[in-house]
């Protein structure tokens, strides 16, 4: 019996950019990691071009990047599930190859962040979606109420919870652990976070939930469908995401670039104000690319390529992880103890644009990436719904 060949779902110009971009953001997120960054404070500045770099990471990179990651995953589940409903497919399928999504992400994120050292956010991803799947099939409202339940738990747990990380780090606690003098212990410490329930715990910390929660409402919506009725709500999600993103990341700033002093309490309430409104942040960047997505009509190399990176995430995010661990680790070139952050991120970029290089060599293969038809195979087993 020959196999059934399913239409392929049409892809979203808007989305596949904004994952090229977002992985720009995330890997520039990820490097102040290796260049001496700590939870609560930024890497020291050499030079005036490393100010600058630090204060333009508070602003638009940190607990920003990620909450577009989170959102466009969200978005991206509710275009399986349609793609499954589309097929007349069981509930059931859709919702055990969405479980089966949860569990590999939780493995892939083992390999990323225990054996090769990565900066891990695939593993949380997977065990957000596998406390939220059930409100994919649910309706708008239901996932809006959810929203704000959730958010409205965070607004308690996240001062809390950053003021006892900030008291801790300042009685001489390192949660970003040193330089580990080999592989094997590096990978021990890894396994054992990895082991006691690191990718759970991860959400009293970091409000990633809301994010996703927030791509799927939008994505039962359509909103980054390239639907011209979308158009003035996304640009009043852009000029207030933005609004609220910027003004709520001052504080921190400040704070994290020395120019101010603040007793542990604070310095946990000012990073839990900069992490929730970088909620607000990646959902306003979202509503940008939802809105240039459309004037797409005939992109030319520069954007071919992006895109072209936004359609194989999975491989090229953790390409990125790998090329900064190569390059910045004390365990191989160790260059994230030598460079400022403005040359850590000029190096980052490097890394990005041979990214984006390789990404557009595939698609003039027509071939997917690597890392993501593994991924596509493992879910799916058989056949895939067409959608990512």
């Amino acid at each position: 019996m020959k196999p059934t060949i399913q239409p392929v779902q049409k892809r979203f110009i808007s989305l596949d950019l904004a994952r090229g971009f977002m992985l720009l953001l995330v890997a520039l997120a990820h490097a102040s990691l290796f260049l001496g960054s700590s939870l609560l404070s930024r890497p020291e500045s050499l030079n005036v071009y490393d100010t600058v770099t630090n204060f333009l990471s508070v602003f638009f990179v940190d607990n920003r990047a990620r909450a577009m990651f989170a959102l466009l995953f969200g978005y991206g589940l509710t275009l399986i599930v349609r793609s499954y409903m589309k097929r007349n497919k069981d509930i059931k399928d859709a919702k055990s190859s969405l479980y089966r999504r949860a569990w590999y992400l939780i493995l892939f994120g083992f390999i990323l962040s225990v054996l090769i050292g990565g900066k891990d956010i695939l593993a949380i991803y997977g065990t957000a979606l596998l406390l939220s799947c059930w409100l994919l099939f649910k309706s708008d409202k239901t996932v809006l109420k959810s929203i704000i339940i959730l958010s409205l738990s965070y607004i308690v747990i996240l001062p809390l919870a950053w003021s006892a990380m900030a008291y801790a780090q300042f009685n001489g606690a390192e949660f970003i652990p040193a330089a580990h003098s080999g592989y094997f212990e590096k990978v021990t410490a890894q396994f054992m976070q990895f082991l006691t329930g690191g990718p759970f715990i991860a959400h009293f910390l970091l409000p990633v939930s809301v994010s996703i929660l927030m791509g799927i409402w939008a994505g039962k919506k359509g909103l980054l469908n390239e639907k011209s009725e979308n158009k003035r709500f996304l640009k009043k999600a852009a000029v207030l995401g933005l609004t609220i993103s910027i003004v709520g990341a001052v504080p921190h700033a400040l704070y994290s670039n020395q120019m101010i002093e603040l007793a542990p309490a604070f310095v946990g309430l000012t990073f839990a104000i900069h992490m929730a409104t970088g909620i607000a942040g990646g959902a306003g960047y979202a509503a940008i690319f939802g809105l240039i997505g459309p004037k797409l009509t005939k992109p030319n190399l520069a954007v071919t390529a992006i895109t072209s990176l936004g359609k194989r995430s999975l491989t090229f995010f953790i390409f990125n992880e790998i090329m900064l661990i190569v390059f910045l680790s004390p365990l191989t070139f160790n260059l994230g103890n030598q460079l400022g952050m403005a040359a850590g991120w000029g190096l980052t970029f490097c890394i990005w644009l041979t990214a984006v290089g390789l990404a557009y060599w595939l698609e003039t293969q027509q071939k997917n990436g690597p890392i993501d038809h593994i991924f596509r195979k493992l879910v799916y087993r058989k056949s895939s719904p067409h959608a990512s």
